[in-house]
């Protein structure tokens, strides 16, 4: 039942006050008040019924407004008993909010009013309900036959009057052939999904309108693994038959996921042996070239990639949420990746030269799932056939460990990066970090704590000042002669000279290595 349908009772007498404007909102039940602030027992789409008793001043008109427009009811109508007619104020306050306001004439009773809505509603959900139960039968009939996602949604977007689109975390869809709609919109929905602390959720955009988001829970699952339903329109405006569709829906979406998902693991113990095999050196060509080729990478250029949660490593977490970031680079064939202990791997077709940019762009739309945490992404170079796996999974774990060292949420390092000394020093084993740190500086570390001296932080200005004497005093705020005793007295304890290039470069990197 609509407001329109409320107005076309012509007995009723029923006057609109704010024009067309909301005639076709929904109206799912009736209630009546005289209390200023009726929002607590508001839950959307009602018919608010009130004699106005409430009203002490043109101000109240607003504040009665603001608490029943915030819990989204349907209309409000107004008796003329108290005033003999509606004020001015109560018809502005609605306008402004969207709020149809209807005017009760005085020998119309509430009571009326009340008993035909609700015959209406009864009447119409009797029907909704013999319509409800041939959809579901139809959608669990499509379910038990596994006739997939597009099947499901099709069905149920058979006479509906909403219209819903399913989407995943990064904003992509994951049914086949289907119209992927407005690449922006799926963006900005898929980043308000992530983020919201509550689901369903409202998003309102000036382009689209309102759209509600609605989780399709496999089970506990990661916000950043999650599908959603993104139905047009604000479900709190919903009539209850079309919220519980959308719910219903959702869940039924859910079984069929879980039934991908799990012709996916078949898929997921091939890699997992595959890598496992090679990172171990226990694997023949002959394996491998069959493994590759099983999975269409026998003779096409692919990269390695490895993934890695902080600071709580979970490899099947990480595998999921891998899976998904590849999914949207690859949209066509099958995806070779695996959790293995506490990291994820995987073997990307190689169809663009841009791979490290795409993925960087679909992993950082993940960010804002991470919470406290950091997802970590290495890439290796280009290679091909069995002979280049070992080498390339070794690349990419590097340049996993390597991405770290970067700031963000989401880190995605590719081998060809790995350009700077801090990176290399990464690549050193901590007791080889440990060992040259001691052998350089340790004379020096151990003075300044017997001492209590600056000779450490000396060294780091002057070598940050580029050996310039005057500008590392200006910087530390002494004298050159204090700055050339303090120097001197580090080149006695380490027998390393500040006036060799190859001495400084030894101070530099034993600097870092702390």
């Amino acid at each position: 039942m609509r407001v329109r349908d409320l107005v076309e009772m012509t007995d009723l007498h029923l006057v609109p006050l704010t024009g067309d404007a909301g005639m076709d909102r929904p109206i799912r039940w009736v209630y009546t008040t005289d209390l200023l602030d009726p929002g607590r027992y508001l839950t959307g789409g009602e018919l608010v019924l009130t004699g106005m008793m409430w009203r002490r001043g043109p101000a109240d008109s607003a504040e009665f407004m603001s608490a029943t427009s915030a819990r989204h009811v349907g209309c409000v109508a107004a008796g003329d008993a108290a005033y003999g007619t509606v004020p001015p104020d109560l018809v502005e306050a609605c306008a402004e909010r969207g709020i149809p306001l209807l005017e009760v004439p005085v020998d119309v009773s509430f009571a009326t009013i009340t008993d035909r809505v609700i015959h209406l509603l009864t009447i119409e959900r009797q029907g909704d309900l013999a319509e409800q139960l041939d959809r579901r039968r139809k959608l669990l009939a499509a379910v038990a036959e596994g006739a997939g996602l597009a099947t499901v949604l099709r069905l149920w977007s058979e006479g509906s009057d909403v219209r819903c689109l399913l989407r995943t975390a990064t904003g992509r869809t994951p049914v086949a052939d289907a119209d992927p709609g407005d690449d922006a919109l799926g963006g900005v929905l898929a980043e308000r999904f992530l983020t919201a602390t509550s689901l369903p959720q409202v998003v309102v955009t000036t382009d689209a309108g309102a759209h509600s988001l609605f989780p399709v829970d496999v089970r506990s699952e990661h916000r950043a693994t999650s599908w959603f339903l993104a139905c047009e329109g604000d479900f709190r405006e919903w009539p209850r038959v079309r919220h519980e569709s959308v719910t219903e829906l959702a869940s039924l979406l859910a079984l069929e996921r879980e039934r991908i998902e799990e012709g996916r693991r078949a898929d997921r113990v091939v890699a997992e042996q595959l890598f496992r095999l090679v990172v171990s050196g226990r694997s023949t060509r002959e394996e491998i070239a069959g493994r590759l080729a099983e999975f269409g990478l026998a003779d096409q250029p692919y990269v390695a990639v490895s993934a890695s949660l902080l600071p709580v490593a979970d490899g099947q977490l990480a595998c999921r949420i891998l899976d998904e970031v590849l999914a949207t680079v690859v949209r066509d064939g099958r995806t070779l990746v695996s959790a293995v202990d506490d990291e994820a791997m995987a073997l990307l077709p190689l169809r663009s030269d841009a791979v490290t940019e795409l993925l960087r762009a679909q992993a950082g739309a993940l960010a804002p799932a991470m919470a406290d945490g950091r997802l970590l992404l290495g890439l290796s170079l280009p290679t091909s056939g069995p002979d280049g796996l070992g080498a390339a999974l070794s690349e990419a774990r590097q340049a996993r460990t390597l991405a770290e060292l970067r700031g963000g949420t989401v880190a995605v390092l590719a081998t060809d990066e790995i350009d700077s000394h801090a990176l290399l020093l990464a690549t050193v084993p901590d007791d080889v970090r440990r060992t040259f740190l001691a052998r350089v500086l340790g004379p020096v570390i151990d003075y300044d704590q017997r001492h209590g001296s600056d000779l450490t932080a000396t060294l780091e200005a002057f070598l940050a000042a580029s050996g310039s004497w005057t500008a590392c005093a200006e910087r530390l705020h002494v004298h050159v002669n204090t700055l050339r005793y303090r120097i001197r007295r580090i080149e006695e304890l380490t027998g390393r000279s500040l006036a060799s290039l190859e001495h400084r470069v030894d101070f530099f990197l034993a600097l870092r290595a702390r």
